[in-house]
């Protein structure tokens, strides 16, 4: 008798609010945190990143905010808005980026 199979999914693929890295990670648990991806540098508090931390990059005019889904071989993200407004990308960054200004774990 075969075994039946459970499947977890975890559907990034609709894209939040405006467009937006911050709308994106603020939809994934972190809607108490304000304003543009820039000022998010108020809220860090870890310099080493774990699955569900919000990275905050020195990429863009404004900055750029991403969620770690993973962290093997480099920091694992999923984002809004790196790629282009409304997109959901995804890309692993080595963990020695030089672009990564801190996490935010909750």
């Amino acid at each position: 008798m075969p075994y039946p199979i459970k499947l977890v999914v975890i559907n990034f693929n609709i894209w939040a609010d405006n467009g937006q890295c911050v709308s994106f990670v603020q939809a994934q648990g972190f809607e108490d945190y304000r304003g543009n991806a820039y000022e998010w540098k108020k809220y860090i508090n870890t310099e080493i990143g774990q699955l569900g931390d919000v990275v905050v990059l020195n990429e863009g005019k404004l900055g750029h905010l991403a969620y770690v889904i993973g962290v093997e071989n480099g920091y694992q993200l999923v984002e809004q808005n790196y790629e282009g407004k409304y997109k959901i990308s995804y890309r692993t960054i080595p963990f020695d980026y030089p672009l990564i200004v801190g996490f935010i774990h909750k």
